[in-house]
C-alpha cells in the first residue's frame, strides 16, 4: 500500500512538472510577444489646431540597424515619407543605398505605418501635406552619416521641391549629435506653437 502511494506521488510530480513546463512556456511566449512589441519604438503624429502644429513626437529618434519603427497617427491625412527623389522630387536625405519609404496618406482606418531600418545612417522624413508647417522628423540608425548630414539644399535648389523655412528650423534644431546623446528628442512644441488667430 505504501508503495502505491509513492507511485501515485511520482506520477503526480511528473504531471505537475509537465503542466508547469507548459505553463512556463506559455508565459514565456506571451512575455516574448510583449517584449518584442515594447522594443518597437513608436512615433506619434499629432495635430494640435489650437497651437497650429502637426508634428512627429519624438521628432528625433535613435535605433539600431535592423530595428523597426512604428508611426501612429492621431489625425487623418498625414504621411511618413522619406526625403528621396522618388518621393515628389525631394533631395536625397537618407543614406545612399537605403530604400525610400512612403506610408501613403494615413487615416482613421489605416493609422499606423512601420518601417525596418537596415542601412546605418541618418534619415530625414516628412508628412506630405504638412511639410510646409514643419512636420518633419529625423532618425539615426546605428551612427550618423549620409546625405542628411549635409546642409539642406546641398546640391542646389534648381529642379528640386522647395525647402520650407519651418523644415529648416526644425531639422537644424534636431541634430544627429543630440539624437545620439538623448536617444529620443521630443518635439519642441513650446518653441514652434502659434496662438490662434495665426
Amino acid at each position: 500500500m505504501k508503495r502505491d502511494a509513492v507511485l501515485e506521488k511520482r506520477i503526480y510530480r511528473r504531471d505537475f512538472v509537465r503542466i508547469a513546463g507548459i505553463g512556463f512556456a506559455a508565459v514565456g511566449n506571451i512575455a516574448e510577444g510583449l517584449s518584442q512589441d515594447s522594443i518597437t519604438p513608436q512615433v506619434r503624429i499629432y495635430a494640435n489646431r489650437l497651437i497650429g502644429l502637426w508634428y512627429f513626437d519624438p521628432v528625433g529618434l535613435y535605433v539600431e540597424p535592423g530595428q523597426t519603427v512604428r508611426w501612429i497617427s492621431a489625425t487623418w491625412g498625414t504621411s511618413v515619407t522619406a526625403y528621396h527623389p522618388e518621393n515628389d522630387n525631394r533631395e536625397l536625405r537618407i543614406p545612399e543605398g537605403a530604400q525610400p519609404f512612403d506610408s501613403g496618406l494615413l487615416d482613421e482606418d489605416a493609422n499606423t505605418f512601420e518601417w525596418t531600418f537596415d542601412v546605418p545612417g541618418t534619415y530625414d522624413y516628412f508628412s506630405r501635406d504638412h511639410e510646409p508647417i514643419g512636420t518633419v522628423g529625423r532618425i539615426v540608425v546605428g551612427q550618423s552619416g549620409g546625405p542628411a548630414e549635409k546642409p539642406l539644399g546641398y546640391g542646389g535648389r534648381e529642379g528640386w521641391a522647395p525647402i520650407y523655412p519651418r523644415v529648416r528650423q526644425v531639422l537644424e534644431l534636431v541634430t544627429s549629435k543630440a539624437i545620439m546623446e538623448k536617444k529620443t528628442f521630443p518635439y519642441p512644441t513650446e518653441r514652434f506653437q502659434r496662438r490662434y488667430p495665426y
